[in-house]
């Protein structure tokens, strides 16, 4: 096996083009543009099918209970809420507020978002790829995109991640289209200005994507350009100036991080990106070799006295695929965990806006592997050990071990109106089983939320206020059956719930019904 260091047209970084004439130009170029746009929107479609499918299947989770609610609160609620918490989320729930109205909540409704903007991330997957190394790289990208572990999950989640994914892509669209204009017109630099801001009201941490573009922009080695990239990203982070001073404000929320081992080697290198041992090898394998082999090229280019020296300028004005891919992909996560020494704020899937410069990476080595036959078994490689992550990610207790859908089908099939039910308050609020009240609603018609004090739409959070324990017999009444969901991580005990004052109102327990995280108890009064 061989590496081809580059087969394009030294400009363009398109395939050369033999014409023999104006009209055989715009003949093929209408051709070519239609095949790739046709390439381009079926795998975008693919994409978001492939996110799509099996998305219903896991139960709803934490975070996204956190979105749910959130989007189904009054706009004035929800603008209250954010005052306190989650901010930095604001444009995806203010999002998801008008979609719920429109589609319902449902686990497929809520996620499939999401898929749809996946897909137009791996649209622009390929665009950019194409841009800059020629389409093959495009191709081979986006379908090494669509299947990629990270990509595949958020594209099956009720988080703003996937869309701020595709608001990067197309941005670096955007500035790669705009650096190869003798003249950019101000408007460009305007719409780019905006654009990053946006990505930070999508996410803030997509900000951090500034880092990957200025490779883009010192490698044109023009002041001017430079000039009004700083201009562009200096009135983004003005406009963006509302996240981020809520984001540093509302620090705190995300103080628990300091808790969590987020910064392990296997996090880092598996769980970020790659979601399984066998696919991070692979990808790593391939991700070092296309590093080393730019690198190599660079290098025989730079020591060639005999290239023409139009050639090597054209190739310097060209933004490089690798360099900018690399950057993408390291250097925010450098930045987190800097900045992790100090003040806890690393998760992987915070990085989720980097995951396609991994694709680029791949889909840049295996377009330029010969014989170009062994470039497919590569790719079938990579779709294979991607796949292990995707069938992991669409079983029913995938997300956090959550099982509210399954306490939902339990309550629903067993319960009868008139009963009440009581949760286990004692857990953190992101596992709180009373959740699966709030995210799957209809299975408890006709029950009595006893500890519920004020619904979660009239607090300052997502959560529901609930009365202390003492208070709960004077509520219970002459009720006959009550239902209790204890938190239970499998194998182990529930117990933190004070079951004393139930038994002290005669009430026993008459079945149990173990779950996957948790365990539904049914008493009745003596």
């Amino acid at each position: 096996m061989t590496v081809n260091h580059d087969e394009s047209d030294p400009v363009s970084g398109q395939p050369a083009l033999n014409a023999r004439g104006p009209y055989a130009v715009v003949g093929f170029a209408c051709r070519h543009l239609s095949v790739s746009s046709l390439v381009t929107l079926l795998l975008g479609v693919l994409a978001t099918a492939v996110s799509a499918a099996g998305s219903w299947i896991p139960s709803l989770w934490g975070d996204e209970a956190a979105s749910v609610l959130s989007a189904q609160r009054s706009l004035p609620s929800l603008f209250r809420m954010l005052g306190s918490v989650d901010a930095v989320h604001g444009t995806y729930y203010l999002f998801l507020h008008f979609w719920v109205q429109a589609f319902g909540a449902s686990p497929f409704s809520v996620r499939f978002p999401s898929a749809i903007a996946v897909g137009v991330a791996v649209a622009g997957i390929v665009v950019l790829g194409s841009r800059l190394a020629g389409n093959r790289v495009g191709v081979i990208s986006g379908i090494v995109a669509v299947f990629l572990p990270r990509i595949t999950d958020m594209g099956e989640e009720a988080r703003g991640y996937a869309m701020c994914t595709a608001g990067v892509v197309w941005l670096t669209v955007l500035l790669v289209q705009i650096v190869s204009l003798e003249r950019p017109k101000r408007r460009l630099w305007l719409v780019y200005c905006i654009g990053l801001a946006a990505c930070g009201y999508l996410f803030l941490f997509s900000l951090l994507i500034v880092v990957a573009h200025a490779v883009i922009v010192l490698g044109t080695r023009q002041r001017a350009v430079l000039r009004s990239w700083v201009r562009a990203t200096l009135g983004s982070v003005v406009l963006a100036g509302a996240v981020i001073g809520f984001g540093i404000h509302e620090g705190g929320q995300i103080a628990f991080l300091a808790t969590r081992d987020n910064t392990n080697i296997h996090t880092l290198l598996v769980t970020q990106w790659f979601g399984n041992d066998l696919m991070a090898l692979v990808a790593w394998t391939l991700i070092i070799t296309a590093i080393a082999v730019w690198a190599i090229g660079v290098y025989r280019t730079h020591r060639d006295p005999g290239e023409p020296s139009a050639l090597r300028d054209s190739r310097a004005r060209r933004p490089a695929l690798v360099p900018l891919a690399a950057t993408w992909l390291l250097g925010p996560p450098a930045i987190l965990l800097a900045v992790n020494s100090v003040h806890a704020v690393y998760s992987s899937r915070y990085l989720s806006f980097a995951a396609p410069a991994a694709a680029l990476l791949i889909g840049w080595l295996l377009a330029r592997v010969r014989p170009q036959i062994v470039a497919i078994p590569l790719l079938a490689l990579v779709v294979a050990s991607s796949s292990i992550s995707y069938l992991a990610q669409r079983t029913p207790f995938a997300k956090n071990n959550s099982d509210w859908s399954q306490i939902a089908d339990t309550i629903k099939a067993n319960s009868e109106p008139g009963e009440g039910i009581l949760f286990d308050e004692g857990t953190r609020p992101s596992r709180a089983p009373r959740l699966a009240l709030r995210t799957y609603p209809s299975a408890f018609t006709g029950l009595m939320d006893v500890a519920l004090k004020a619904p979660w739409y009239d607090t300052t959070n997502w959560h529901d206020s609930v009365y202390p324990s003492p208070a709960i017999a004077a509520r219970i009444g002459s009720m006959k059956t009550l239902w209790l969901v204890e938190y239970r991580l499998p194998g182990t005990q529930a117990g933190t719930y004070d079951r004393s004052i139930l038994s002290s109102l005669g009430f026993v327990i008459v079945a149990e019904y173990p779950q996957h995280s948790s365990v539904v108890l049914k008493l009745t009064r003596r």
